[in-house]
Parts: C-alpha cells; structure tokens; sequence
C-alpha cells in the first residue's frame, strides 16, 4: 500500500533552517493526514456530489421563483381578461338576461271544455326562453309582461340543468330564488342565479266581433315573437276566409284542415304587437251571395226566396258608406302645373272591406302620372267624356284596385297629375279638380305654392271658401318646403271652379361663379418666362373656367383642379390664347351634390418665349384675364437680378407702370396666397400598425389616371430680384403690368476695389 506523506519541512531544508525558523514553525504546526487514495477519492466524490446538489437547489430555487413570477403575470393578465370580459358582457347586456326565444300559439272558437275560457275569448300558451348572463351579486329582474294590456295565468318557471341539458320545474314556494312578482304594472322574473330560464303562461284576450269581420291581437309585447301560430276552429255551420295579420309587413301562411285552420306569421324584430283578422261567414249566406256561370233560372229564384227569408243575409248583403277626404298640393311652375293628390277613403262597415274605389280627374289637359298606396294591386284610367255618347272629353276616371289580403276599412291614396302651360302669355289657368265616386261625402283642402319666376293671384273662385295656411292640416302644410301662396277648403267637389292668374316674369343672368382670390407668378429668364397661378373661385354650376388674354407664345400647359391633374381644351379666341378648364374634377360624391356653392382650386403653369433682353427696353407681364369679378389679385415678378454677369455692385433698373401702379407692394402686405383644396379621401383597410406614405394619397387607379393625363407640376426657381403687386376688386376683366428695365448708372459715387496686401506694397514703393 502505498502512504501519502505530507512533509512541510522540504522548505526549511530547501532554504535553510536559520533563515527561516519562522516558516519552519508555522509548518510544524500545520496537522498532517495520511489517507489511502481510495478513501481519497470517496471523500472528493462525496465532496462533488455536493457541490452539484448545492447547485442543482440553487437552480431549482432559481426556476421556481421564476416560475411563481410567471404564473403571477399569468394570473394578473388572466384577471384583466376576465375584467374585460365582464366589462364587454355588461355593455352588451346591462340587465344582464338575454331573451334566446319569444313564441305564442293560440286558439279560438274551439269546443273542448279542457280550454275552460268563453266562446269569444282566445286562449295564447306564450313561452319565453332566456338566459341569465352571469351569477349576480344582486337579484335580476326580467321583465315578462304588461299587466295593464295582458291579462295571464298559469305561470311555470323552469330552469336548465347544465350537466344534464334539461329543463326542471321550479316551485316557487320551496325554492325562493326564483320569484314572479308584479313591479310597477308589469309582471316580473326576479332570480339570484345564472343559466337558462323558460318561462311559459296562458293569456286571454277577448275576440273583436263587427258583423261578419273577426279580429284577435296581443299588443304592448315586451320581446318580438320568433314563432306565432293560431288555430281557428270551424263551426258545422260557418266557415272562415279572407286572413290577413297585422303589421303588413308580416309574413302569413294558412294552413287549412278538416275542422280547424291553423295560421302561422312570421313578423319583423321591430313589432311590439299583432292583429289576427277573418271573415266568419254562415253557410247560408254563402250560398246567397255564392253563384256561378251555370246557375239556372230557378236556383237563381230560390236564393233570392233565401235570402228575402233571411235578415241576416238581407243585412250583409247591404251597401258600405264610404266617405272621402282631399288633400292637394298644386306647384305652380314655369310651363307646367304639378299637383300631388291625397285622397282616404273610410268605409262604415269592416264587413266589406275596400276593393276597389274610383274618381274623375277634370280637365282633359291633366295627366295622372302615378297612383300609389299601401296594398294597391293596381290601378287604370280610361277618358271620361260629357255626356254617354258625346265625344267632347272633360276629364280621366280611375279606377284603383286593392288586394284582397287587405281588409282594412279605411284606405289612402297618393296620386300626381301634372298639366301643361302651353303658352307662357296665358294668363288664366284653371287647375285640376278630383271628384270621388260612389261616396257619400266629399270634403278637400287645397294648397297653391309657385315655383321659378312666377306670379300667382287668385281670379276666379267658386264652390270654395278663402282660409289661411295654419288652418290647413299639418300633413298638408308642414310637408312643402316653400311659403303657401293660396290656400282654400270645400265640402262639396261639385260645380267647383277655381282659376287663378299666372304671370311669368323674364329671369335675369345671375352670378355663376366668382374668383375669391388670386397669385400670379412670372420668373423672367433672357428669353423664355415661366408663367403660373392659383386661383380659389366659388361656382355654382359652372363647368369650364374661360382664361384669355395669354401670349400668343404660351405652350406647355399643366393644369391641376382640387388637387387632381386635369387637361384644359382650346378655347376661343379673344386676343391671344385662351384655354378652357374644366371645373367639375376632383369632388367626391357628397361635395358634388351639396347644391350650395362650391369652392374649386385650379393650378395653370405654362411657358412662353420673348425677345432677348437688351441693354433696355420695356416688357409687359399682364395677368390673364378672365370673365368673373376678382375680389384680389396679386403678381409676383422674378427678374433679373442684373444683365450680364451677376455683378452685386450694378443692380438693374427696373420701373414699373400700368393699373398696379409704379410703386411694388411691401411683401408683408400682400394676401396670403391661397392653397389648393383636396376633396378626394381614399378607403383602405390595413393594419394597425400601418404607416402611411405619400404614395397613399391616392388609390392605385387614381395614381394610373394621373399618369395617363400626364401632368407634371412645375417648381419654378427662386433667384432673382422679386417685386409684387396687388389690386382689389378687378371687374374689366384683366390688368396691365409693365416693366421698363435699364443698366445701373453711377450716381458720382464711384465704387472701388478693396485693395490687397500686394497692392499697398506697391503703393508704398
């Protein structure tokens, strides 16, 4: 076996003892261990294996408070998610229910003794599915009904067992976190607990009997119907026809069986009621008023021994009033004579309702252009003449036909005609009169406005009587836009006369457009000038902007309107050139359509050439000129800053003349040159984090017509000496701006060089 031995005398022997007696001792002191090497390495993997314990608990504390700080943010996001949610969930419903189902199915006129209610008395088992958002703090309160418009009974409640998606009764009594109270005239659902919720309940209401014409309704519903069915049940002796379900717009199918009819609407999200309407009819009665082609002569006399026999029948069979009332709006235009009509019909009996009415239009120069109203199935006019064979037309009669689906009462019409004024100069103009047929009465209000450059008095007037425009009805007199000139009643439409004197006055040319304001720039080279302007106009329909008065030189045309390159045609010609510019580029739809006056920007720049610059020599930079009033025009002049080589000690002499004056204008006193307007705005869907550039002010097809036109905005340079000028209210048309120019001359005061070191050494030899 071999011994480790530690010596820690080899330095004292190495050295030398008496040199370092000092070190010598502290070596003796020092303990020595002998191990075998086995028991060597057991201790230095015992050793290691602890160290690599220590740092595996060191990681491990390290992976789990990271872990912990994880799981930390997880849950704070979790609770701002959860904060989200619910804050989303109560905007969307901040009663916290929602109503998943609304659904009635009735019944009437039925014979089981189960149903327990009266003959005139429909029964509706209503059922409402719900569902209660989230667990709530507080009691949620649904409300189910009207108590003041319904009544009902039988109230059952059920809730859904989430696990086993089915619906259990609850029994208010032993479980009271579900209650049917009744709050503020309604019948309520108050509950304690999330989930879904049927309600289901019985209610009544009462038939609408007149004569033979049945109706059935709920009304003041809380939740629109997703499923309504009704079952009308048959007698031995009557049967049922004619269903129609209000509001109109619903949607009826009728489903008929041996003893029963079922009907099934569907109605718009938006009705908080309906109406069931029939017609119950005896089988007697049927027989009277049925017939067919092949009737003989003697079953004719035997329904007609029926029906002398039975009042009822003979009651029936009797002959609705019907009573009319007119309403028309005449315009009075240049040429021409519009009048919108609205005539209601009301019948007395709702046994028989209004198929069809008829009414003369008098004057055989009126047209009827259009004949509207609700269940109208059509309508058709035929010339009404004097007399039965005459040939003198007076007028047209219609005849308008509704559906039978609509059983209704009462009906409106809108009807427009519209008559020609032939000859401007006549004066007397007798305007259209509607007359209803098989009415009883009659009764109309009359309403006269003029339009354009018209006059209107009243000529003659017989079978109406003068009122003002307030006693006029409000649907008559609050749906014009203008002042009612003349306005009358009547209540009889016969020998009614009414002609009124129409004067037309000549119009006057108008101001289409105007320029607010206008820049001009000229920047003067020795043989060419860059010429370009912007102008801000107002116009209300003027399509092409006239600019005259150009050099004849002028070419190289770049014209921009609203920010959008556009082509200028030629124009005529009015001493020079002249262009056309189109005005109407550029505007989106809502600007194009406003009516009022619009504000348009238009860029010209062109080029023109002239003879070279002499020493001196006069030249003239008038403004274009165009046929609107100029509220202010400024010039800007970019000359020469002297002729020759660019010397800052021999300026050039300029001296101005002609309507801007002699003297230029301090810059600080001109206008603020206007800038161009953009109406055009592009959609783009992009994302978030999109950013924009320039080249997203247009849409790629816009960007192609740019190219296509071809227009290129120039920028003009800015050395030279610049000059301006500025006038006011320009009205003859344009302005002229001269320039004579002249070399500097020396005024006795000569200008010296600066003299350089070199120079003073020579002086001072």
């Amino acid at each position: 076996m071999r011994v480790v031995t530690l010596l820690t005398s080899l330095l004292s022997f190495l050295v030398g003892s008496s040199c370092f007696r000092g070190s010598a001792v502290l070596a003796e002191a020092r303990p020595e261990v002998t191990l075998a090497l086995a028991d060597f390495e057991e201790l230095f993997s015992s050793a290691k294996v602890k160290d690599l314990e220590r740092s595996l608990m060191q990681d491990r504390e390290r992976h789990e408070q990271e872990h912990q700080e994880k799981l930390r943010d997880l849950e704070k996001c979790s609770e701002w998610q959860k904060k989200e949610i619910q804050s989303q969930t109560e905007r969307i419903f901040p009663d916290n229910f929602q109503v998943l189902q609304h659904s009635a199915s009735g019944i009437f006129n039925t014979s089981s003794i189960a149903s327990g209610v009266e003959r005139d008395v429909a029964s509706f088992d209503l059922k409402l599915i719900l569902r209660i958002v989230k667990e709530p703090k507080k009691w949620t309160l649904v409300p189910l009904i009207n108590t003041t418009a319904t009544v009902a009974s039988n109230w059952q409640v059920y809730h859904q067992n989430p696990e086993e998606d089915i619906f259990y009764a609850i029994d208010p009594v032993s479980d009271p976190s579900v209650l049917i109270l009744l709050q503020d005239g309604q019948q309520v659902l108050a509950t304690n607990h999330s989930g879904l919720f049927k309600v289901q309940y019985n209610a009544y209401t009462r038939v609408g009997k007149t004569r033979n014409l049945n109706s059935i309704g709920l009304s003041h519903l809380l939740y629109p119907l997703s499923n309504l069915s009704f079952r009308i049940a048959k007698d031995s002796t009557a049967f049922s026809k004619d269903y129609s379900v209000h509001p109109p717009s619903s949607v009826l199918q009728v489903m008929p069986g041996e003893n029963y009819t079922d009907l099934i609407a569907t109605l718009p999200l938006t009705a908080d009621n309906f109406q069931i309407r029939w017609v119950e009819c005896q089988e007697q009665e049927e027989e009277i008023s049925g017939g067919n082609n092949e009737t003989t002569q003697s079953s004719k006399d035997n329904v007609a021994a029926k029906t002398a026999k039975t009042p009822q029948a003979k009651k029936g069979s009797s002959t609705p009033q019907v009573t009319a009332t007119h309403e028309v709006m005449h315009t009075v235009g240049e040429g021409i004579i519009r009048s919108v009509h609205t005539l209601e019909f009301v019948s007395t009996s709702e046994v028989s309702p209004l198929n069809s009415v008829e009414f003369a239009v008098y004057d055989d120069e009126v047209r009827v252009t259009s004949v509207s109203g609700h269940a109208l199935e059509g309508w058709s006019s035929k010339r009404l003449y004097q007399e039965e064979n005459s040939t003198i037309p007076v007028g047209n009669l219609v005849k308008a036909t509704f559906k039978t689906s609509q059983l209704s009462s009462n009906v409106i019409l809108n009807v427009q005609t519209e008559k020609d004024r032939l000859n401007p100069n006549q004066i007397e103009v007798d305007i259209p009169r509607i007359e209803c047929k098989n009415v009883l009465r009659q009764t109309g209000q009359i309403a006269v406005i003029k339009d354009a450059n018209v006059e209107v008095h009243e000529q003659k007037i017989s079978g109406l009587s003068r009122v003002e425009p307030a006693d006029l009805s409000s649907k008559l007199r609050l749906n014009v836009d203008r002042p009612i000139v003349l306005s009358y009643k009547y209540l009889n439409p016969k020998n009614q006369v009414a002609t009124l004197a129409v004067k037309e006055h000549m119009a006057m040319e108008t101001l289409e457009a105007t320029i607010d304001r206008l820049h001009y720039k000229v920047v003067v080279t020795e043989t060419h000038a860059v010429h370009s302007m912007i102008l801000v106009l107002q116009s209300t329909k003027l399509q092409y902007l006239d600019i005259y008065g150009l050099p004849p030189s002028a070419s190289q045309f770049t014209v921009i309107v609203n920010s959008v390159p556009a082509k200028p045609v030629k124009g005529e010609q009015k001493g020079g050139t002249s262009i056309l510019v189109p005005l109407l580029i550029g505007l989106n739809s809502e600007t194009a359509n406003q009516g009022a006056s619009l504000l348009t920007s238009v860029e010209v720049t062109y080029f023109s050439t002239h003879a070279p610059l002499a020493a001196n020599g006069t030249i003239s930079f008038d403004p274009p000129k165009f046929s609107l009033p100029i509220s202010v025009l400024s010039a800007h002049l970019n000359l020469p800053y002297s002729r020759g080589a660019y010397d800052v000690n021999r300026p050039g002499v300029y001296k101005f003349h002609g309507d801007f004056g002699t003297e230029p204008t301090p810059r600080e006193s001109i206008y603020p040159i206007p800038e161009a307007f953009k109406y055009a705005k592009g959609k783009r869907v992009v994302r978030d984090d999109y950013e924009f550039t320039v080249l997203d002010d247009m849409f790629p097809e816009d960007r192609e017509e740019q190219g296509k036109l071809g227009a290129v905005k120039i920028v003009t340079p800015k050395a030279g000496r610049n000059f301006y000028f500025q006038n006011f209210l320009v009205l003859d048309g344009g302005l002229s701006l001269n320039v004579d120019y002249e070399p500097y001359k020396e005024k006795g005061k000569k200008v010296t060089k600066k003299k350089g070191l070199w120079d003073s050494f020579r002086s001072s030899s």
